[in-house]
């Protein structure tokens, strides 16, 4: 629904207005959803008597939650093909994956409060090993989390240039052919770069943060918007939007810092390590091919085409590379100049070409501990506070 103005009459919706209305975020129904559960929840997580049985018996429940989510995505999937490949399920079949799906995700309901406070709790125990706490035991914003659906975002740049212009969260679950119309209406009657894109998390209190992922995807998203939550109430978070360069350190520090915190609060919960100097196994690199350096190859090359003006060639550029890539196995949907200024938010992303991660890394590798880390930089305030210390 479009709100108008009240007392004038001259309001007059934009397109843009008009393509989104049907599909805008709530923050404040999400906020009236959640909040005051999820702090009755955080209440019982402060009593003392929680035994080390019940965070062993979280901690699995955990782990089966989100291997429910994976059987879940595995019938929806059979379900589907069933419907595209010409050889339809028989009746029984199709009913015998439909009633899969409905108790997977009645047990999945069942589960959720139990696995969010598992995850919080062993993050804010890490935190708190970290030295996060206050004197008196206190964790500030306490972790707090919501395994749910994460919003779409639309993402809007100039043309001209690849620049985070604007961001608007959208619910989640919109179809490709939605995400296509809208688009295609932004760039018709706004000529801006459009991007429906889907996220894995959201900094509202409490987050949000996909419950499609695993364990370990979540737990690190988790902890990542934690960082946010955190470096709100310090001058890094306070400046995030000053310039595209604090934004991109904001997300970068959050990436680092929620890896290392979600990795150990991953072993605690598991047992399971998790070894970062090891190349993934996820085909970054295959007969040849480097994705990363793909990536990276053709931000630079739609940089230098849209520095020389050349809108309608950057354009058609991109699209040739996304049809390279998806020829060595890695498909995209779209990738156009707001795809480059969303995902190049993130530095260590291989659609950045920011020195920012390596300069973080850098910095990670001076501090004595990750609190040092996390805390040197949460204190600063601009770009240029960044680089003098780093000089």
């Amino acid at each position: 629904m479009v709100v108008l103005a009240a007392g004038g009459g001259d309001f007059r919706p934009s397109p843009l207005d008009l393509a989104v209305s049907p599909y805008k975020y709530s923050l404040l129904q999400w906020e009236l959803s959640n909040f005051l559960d999820k702090w009755v929840r955080q209440a019982g997580l402060l009593l003392p008597w929680a035994s080390e049985n019940d965070r062993s018996v979280k901690n699995r429940l955990a782990q089966e939650f989100f291997e429910l989510g994976r059987r879940q995505r595995d019938a929806e999937r059979r379900l589907l093909s069933s419907t595209t490949n010409g050889e339809p399920l028989s009746d029984e079949e199709t009913l015998s994956l439909r009633a899969e799906i409905e108790q997977i995700e009645e047990r999945r309901r069942a589960l959720r409060p139990q696995v969010e406070e598992a995850v919080e709790a062993e993050i804010s125990s890490i935190l708190g090993e970290a030295n996060f706490k206050s004197r008196i035991g206190f964790l500030f914003p306490p972790v707090d989390t919501v395994y749910s659906s994460s919003p779409t975002v639309l993402v809007l740049s100039p043309r001209d240039r690849i620049h985070r212009q604007q961001t608007i969260l959208l619910a989640p679950g919109i179809s490709d052919e939605e995400r296509e119309r809208i688009e295609e209406l932004v760039l018709r009657e706004e000529n801006l770069a459009a991007l429906v894109e889907d996220t894995g998390g959201v900094a509202t209190y409490p987050s949000v943060v996909s419950d499609t992922s695993s364990l370990h995807h979540a737990v690190v998203i988790t902890a990542h918007e934690w960082l946010h939550h955190w470096f709100f109430f310090q001058p890094l978070g306070q400046h995030f939007w000053d310039s595209p360069e604090m934004t991109t350190l904001n997300e970068t520090a959050a990436t680092m810092g929620g890896e290392e915190i979600g990795d150990l609060a991953y072993f605690a919960m598991t047992g399971e390590v998790i070894n970062r100097d090891v190349e993934p196994a996820s085909g970054a690199k295959s007969e040849g091919f480097d994705f990363n350096e793909a990536m990276r190859e053709t931000r630079m090359e739609a940089e230098e085409l849209l520095a020389q003006g050349k809108i309608e060639e950057a354009e058609a550029y991109m699209e040739e590379r996304r049809q390279f890539l998806a020829s060595n196995g890695r498909l995209i949907r779209k990738i156009n100049q707001a795809f480059f200024a969303f995902h190049g938010s993130y530095a260590a992303s291989p659609a950045s070409v920011s020195p920012i991660n390596e300069q973080l890394k850098e910095l990670r590798r001076r501090s004595d501990s990750l609190e040092d880390f996390l805390k040197l930089v949460a204190s600063f305030g601009s770009i240029q506070e960044f680089l003098d210390y780093l000089g």
